[in-house]
């Protein structure tokens, strides 16, 4: 079962405001009981991570017609009135789940004047699920991230196609305002927003762009742009490589924004304790990744995909440049991170981020290690080893695979010819078309076969308080949950045959983290974030792109947890780590007196909550379908954006 002390600090969280605002629906995620929604190419399928059942899959809009196949950002909202109520007397509540459409009926690349995306609105109430969708609205072209502003009941949309968020308030969820923010200079990028419930933040926020070295600062509150702060000049040398920013984190403990480079060009940090005036404070040009606040808001993480690590600031004063407290190891591409708390105090959590490494035996040499994906490149092979790994051979004038002539078949097989060790199967008369040329590399890269081995990636996860007590430096990696299918094919000017990026979303739900995943099957992996082992893996009959947790609802009873003496635990590991206490928190084992210390606390918390609650709570094209038989069945066609 699962522990006293785990119980009461669990309800002690759901209690609590959320300090380290990402997306906006985190708070959901510490109440336990209810189900993870995942998006998919057949439609939406309702799992419950107890019993790794899927009980209900959507398939239909609401006119009828099949659900897009592939989705960009969801979250999961209520008003906030039911939010606050939830908070303070527990009673579960019905919201809505709501995701950007990555099939944009519109996309701006055919039509350079313009373009239409659209966003879909779910009912979360299980008695809606034979029909829950209750609204489809267009907004602006490719809208890939999205957040929930619920201090104003405000669904938050970027468009990549125009460069404006598109914001949906929960009680008009028919059509957006009418009157988007803008968030670019000149050219439309991919972007992401910045807003937290911090007093010092509650009516600003903040956007970033991944092509203009621009940060915008927003009025949340009257929804205008207030200003563009340049930083150009801030840079470290004329020719830094920081393009544009991506992620962005803000830590309340020193009021400084973090700002993820594109390019190589490290973090950026920024005071903004007057939100109107930013203060650039410092490059760290050696760090990168996606950036999160702790839930004890005491650090900041970059999670390092091409690095195989994961970075934590130490905020320091105002004004001062943060330090590197920690690097944990991450081999296997890391994507974001996910906290469970264990307690409440410093460092008292869980993490775990969901690898997106290239587990094909194809890319690999024979002592297992990977010859070949995104971050290693995938070309220049020297000999029939690197051939065998998948690496490409390109001519260097096209950038296409390597041909030759079939009256160059003699000096390749007599080792004359350049590049005749990477080109042997051009020595063979069989391996030319009829037209006498043949491929040196046809199976290479994102063009090779795929043989997976998912026992070499899934998940991994850390302690932060053993990160802290310098015990570990290294994340346990949980093997063989879920691996993906490599980004392909390449674009933005690649090679032939080289890889995209690949992504790996995934969302907390209580205890559990799920994840997607194309191997070894379409699926979804739940990995149990307290004892750190696959919980399960529940295939799906489409291919997966997002997951969202959704709270136990009004009239539908919390998911019972599973006694592991009833035979009912996650794995006979999972047993043992049971009845052995083997955890690794420091407050797994608190006294009753401890546990009844908590739960008293908690409510003399209660009314501050709910007067900090109430506090935060301040108040072009067309706006939604005139009919759903206007829809577009077209697929997006722009290249993979940043995730």
């Amino acid at each position: 079962p699962t522990p006293p002390a785990t119980t009461a600090i669990s309800a002690l969280l759901a209690l609590t405001a959320v300090s380290a605002v990402k997306y906006g629906d985190e708070y959901y995620g510490n109440l336990e009981g209810g189900r993870f929604w995942a998006f998919h190419s057949a439609g939406v399928s309702v799992i419950n991570p107890e019993t790794c059942a899927i009980e209900a899959t959507i398939t239909k809009d609401l006119s009828g017609k099949n659900l897009p196949a592939s989705w960009y950002d969801v979250i999961y909202m209520e008003k906030n009135a039911d939010r606050t109520d939830r908070m303070i007397t527990g009673a579960p509540k019905n919201g809505y789940v709501i995701i950007n459409s990555a099939e944009t009926v519109n996309d701006g690349h055919l039509d350079t004047s313009g373009g239409t995306g659209e966003v879909f609105v779910f009912s979360a109430n299980p008695a809606n699920l034979n029909q829950p969708v209750v609204s489809q609205v267009y907004i602006g072209p490719r809208p890939v991230h999205s957040y929930g502003v619920y201090p104003r009941d405000e669904y938050w949309a970027h468009s990549d196609g125009d460069g404006h968020f598109y914001i949906i308030k929960l009680d008009d969820i028919d059509e957006h305002t009418g009157k988007p923010v803008q968030a670019k200079v000149e050219e439309a990028n991919h972007g992401k927003l910045l807003w937290d419930e911090d007093e010092n933040l509650k009516r600003h926020g903040f956007a970033t762009s991944t092509g203009e070295r621009h940060l915008f600062v927003m009025d949340m509150v009257t929804h205008d742009l207030i200003k563009t702060y340049d930083y150009n000049f801030d840079l470290q040398g004329p020719n830094s490589t920081c393009f544009g920013t991506h992620a962005i984190a803000y830590s309340g403990k020193n009021q400084h924004l973090y700002l993820e480079c594109t390019g190589p060009g490290g973090i950026l940090e920024f005071d903004v304790s007057d939100p109107e005036n930013p203060v650039f404070v410092y490059q760290h040009i050696a760090v990168t990744g996606s950036l999160y606040e702790t839930p004890d808001g005491m650090f900041v993480v970059a999670s390092d995909k091409g690095g195989n690590k994961i970075t934590v600031f130490d905020p320091q004063a105002t004004g001062a440049a943060s330090s590197i407290a920690h690097t944990i190891d991450a081999p296997g591409n890391p994507s974001t991170v996910t906290f469970f708390p264990t307690g409440t105090d410093k460092g008292d959590f869980i993490a775990c981020a969901p690898l997106t490494g290239n587990a094909n035996k194809n890319h690999m040499y024979p002592d297992g290690s990977i010859a070949c994906d995104y971050h290693n490149l995938c070309n220049a092979p020297v000999n029939q080893a690197d051939v065998d790994a998948g690496k490409c051979l390109h001519d260097p004038d096209l950038d296409k695979l390597l041909e030759v002539n079939s009256n160059e078949r003699t000096d390749i097989a007599i080792g004359v010819r350049e590049h005749s060790e990477a080109c042997k199967r051009c020595a063979v008369e069989k391996n030319y078309d009829t037209a006498g040329q043949c491929i040196c590399t046809p199976d290479c890269g994102s063009c090779a076969p795929i043989d997976m081995d998912v026992q070499k990636v899934g998940v991994r996860c850390f302690d932060m308080k053993q990160v802290i007590a310098g015990t570990t430096t290294e994340a346990t990696l949980i093997p063989g949950a879920g691996a993906m299918r490599q980004g392909a094919p390449a674009y933005g000017g690649r090679p032939e045959c080289f890889f995209q990026r690949t992504y790996r979303t995934h969302k907390r739900g209580g205890k559990y983290d799920a994840s997607v995943a194309n191997f070894p099957t379409e699926s979804i992996q739940i990995v149990n974030m307290e004892t750190r082992q696959l919980k399960c893996a529940v295939t799906l009959p489409g291919t997966p792109s997002r997951v969202t947790y959704v709270p136990p609802q009004a009239g539908v009873a919390s998911v019972p947890t599973a006694s592991p003496i009833q035979g009912a635990a996650d794995t006979s590991e999972d047993i043992d780590a049971a009845l052995d206490g083997n955890n690794d928190s420091d407050d797994d084992d608190l006294s009753g007196g401890a546990i009844a210390g908590i739960v008293v606390g908690s409510l003399a918390v209660v009314g501050v909550i709910a007067f900090l609650v109430h506090s935060s709570s301040k108040g072009g094209i067309e706006k939604r379908p005139q009919s759903m038989e206007t829809f577009a069945d077209g697929e997006e066609t722009a290249p993979q954006t940043m995730a």
